[in-house]
């Protein structure tokens, strides 16, 4: 009797000792994911920000002419068309071109990268991504479909507390639009829905 007694006894120890850890783990577990969801959330919220910033730095980088369908001389590079040139966007010239980006998509890659953060090496996040540099895995691209400069930021996020077994890092995307204005109330409407560069990101 006593023999058996004691078993139970170091039985219901053990359970206790398994449930315990079992409880610890579970708290551990539900730590993480509060930290991870938390953080997140604040990254998700700077993406989309990062976005909607990038959108409106790369409309106010339109030319203003461009609002008031105003015709600008052809520049020298370029072939004189009959009826003259309609003014486009800032740099539309070969000449004022940095490599193959307009300025509204200078502009908006520029506050995109800047505004989230977007580290140009992953092991140096100090040092945060310019217009110049390869925007992938992450990073800012604009576009646009002839009346709104479109903005899609992507930032691959470290966890804080990564749950073992899943992925330490994950992407967050952000998807802005902002349209070009001036102040006044008598421009004359020129979105004619055609492309100035490739279209809208998905």
């Amino acid at each position: 009797m006593r023999v058996r007694a004691l078993r139970r006894h170091r039985q219901r120890g053990q359970t206790l000792i398994v449930f315990a850890l079992g409880f610890a783990l579970f708290l551990f577990s539900l730590t993480c994911l509060v930290a991870d969801a938390a953080y997140l959330d604040v990254w998700s919220g700077r993406v989309q920000s990062a976005a909607q910033l990038g959108a409106q730095s790369g409309a106010d980088s339109v030319d203003p002419r461009y609002l008031y369908a105003q015709e600008g001389t052809c520049p020298a590079s370029a072939p004189s068309p009959a009826g003259g040139c309609a003014a486009p966007i800032v740099d539309i010239s070969a000449q004022d071109r940095q490599g193959d980006l307009f300025a509204f998509e200078r502009a908006c890659i520029q506050t995109g990268d800047q505004s989230a953060q977007v580290p140009r090496d992953s092991a140096n996040p100090s040092i945060v991504k310019t217009a110049a540099d390869p925007q992938a895995p992450d990073g800012t691209s604009c576009a646009s479909d002839g009346c709104r400069v479109y903005a899609v930021v992507t930032r691959v996020v470290q966890l804080p507390i990564p749950l073992p077994g899943f992925p330490d890092a994950v992407t967050v995307r952000a998807t802005a639009y902002a349209a070009p204005v001036v102040g006044t109330d008598v421009a004359a409407s020129a979105c004619t829905g055609t492309t100035w560069v490739p279209r809208p990101p998905g």
